[in-house]
């Protein structure tokens, strides 16, 4: 045993000697201050505004996530000489109204910076992107699988991409029937309806897959049941409600290409198994300084969507009704008395006048005269607001009533 404990010394000092050795090593791509530009965006050949993004690419190491673009003047350029210019609206984004362009010509996007550095795209064919025929889904593997169905009849499209906007209905723990106005508590009568209602709330996201499909290998151009997205019934997303607004674009083969590196590097690594990095190049260049890169891919066409709603009726699968955070034990109920109501106010005052706890209901045992006592809990377990950010209890208008 002593001689079993002297190996395990050795090899824990030996251990701690090469971790003392260690030093850091930053590779030049990570260590070095790129800062190139990235631009993201569409140039909408169809009757919806045109929308751009643009901002500069950060080094790892960075406690800055975002370094949006400011003041550049971006503008559309047509191959016979039209031009369109993109207002500013902050942050980096760059929009115009609905241009409805000629789809028998080619556009590009022009960029000038404060920094008087400019980029410029190559002239892009605008595609017509067919409608969708449908969106489906299949209830699989505790979970709800979406599809989505499309075709164009003149066989021109060929190339695919969808992104979507997925918004689902979620709950606070308890529902609050009664609010505190003039330090008093009063009914919340439509506590049915916003802005009353904090037990109903929406949350919108925007869908961070790259989605890609082609028919080029097919005879018709149609896409069948292609898998969109697919819901885990643990994720409480349709608890109560869920929507998809898909929206799909038409490509050329080059954007094509473009996209499906970019899936790859960004969504099939991480083993050795996979697929190696490949080099992403897109069709913007930098004019002023032709060797510095610059990250992304212009593409022209038109946009078509489809939204689709399920509600938890309609999917055989069980599905609990509220999912935390927080949990029940985090959310206790606290009764606060009545009587003496001489001290009521200042009472309840303390207990929820800060917003940190919020009122829930009353209690008035049969054949009392009067409410003894109202209950109130955290804050988080009753305003639905607060339990995910960006959430809203305002209900979206293509939300059905029920």
């Amino acid at each position: 045993m002593k001689k079993i404990y002297h190996i395990a010394f050795l090899i824990v000092m030996a251990s701690a000697i090469m971790a003392a050795c260690r030093k850091p090593y930053a590779p030049p791509v990570i260590a070095n201050n790129t800062n190139y530009l990235v631009v993201e965006g569409l140039i909408n050949s169809g009757p919806d505004s045109t929308f751009f993004k643009l901002s500069r690419t950060v080094k790892l190491s960075s406690t800055t996530t975002q370094a949006p673009e400011l003041n550049a003047i971006v503008t559309i350029e047509s191959n016979q000489g039209s031009t369109y210019t993109l207002q500013e609206t902050g942050n980096g984004e760059y929009s115009s109204p609905p241009l409805n362009l000629d789809n028998t010509r080619q556009y590009r996007i022009r960029i000038k910076t404060t920094a008087n550095e400019e980029y410029l795209s190559d002239f892009v064919v605008a595609k017509t992107t067919p409608g969708i025929d449908s969106i489906s889904y299949k209830v699989q593997n505790d979970g709800v699988q979406f599809y989505v169905n499309s075709h164009d009849p003149q066989n021109n499209t060929r190339y695919y991409r969808w992104d979507f906007d997925e918004t689902w209905r979620y709950t606070s723990l308890y529902q609050s029937y009664f609010k505190l106005e003039n330090n008093y508590p009063v009914y919340r009568t439509n506590f049915l309806q916003a802005p009353d209602d904090i037990h109903d709330c929406y949350k919108t996201a925007q869908s961070q897959q790259v989605l890609l499909g082609s028919s080029a290998k097919l005879s018709q151009d149609v896409i069948s049941m292609y898998p969109i997205d697919f819901i885990s019934a643990a994720s409480g997303k349709i608890a109560s409600g869920y929507s998809i607004l898909l929206r799909q674009y038409a490509l050329t083969p080059d954007a094509y290409s473009y996209w499906q590196i970019l899936k790859t590097n960004t969504e099939q690594l991480g083993t050795i198994f996979d697929a190696q990095p490949s080099q992403l190049q897109g069709n913007i260049h930098c004019v002023t300084v032709p060797s510095e890169p610059v990250i992304g891919f212009v593409s022209v066409s038109s946009i078509t969507s489809k939204r689709i709603y399920i509600d938890h009726n309609d999917i055989n699968l069980f599905v609990l009704d509220y999912f935390p955070p927080p949990d029940a034990d985090v959310c206790p109920l606290v009764a606060i008395k009545v009587e003496p109501v001489t001290t009521f106010q200042y009472r309840l005052d303390q207990a929820v006048g800060t917003g940190d706890s919020i009122l829930v209901e009353a209690e008035q045992p049969p054949g009392a005269p009067a409410i003894i006592a109202y209950t109130y809990a955290p804050a988080n377990c009753v305003d639905c607001r607060l339990k995910i950010p960006n959430g809203t209890n305002a209900k979206p208008v293509y939300w059905p009533n029920n």
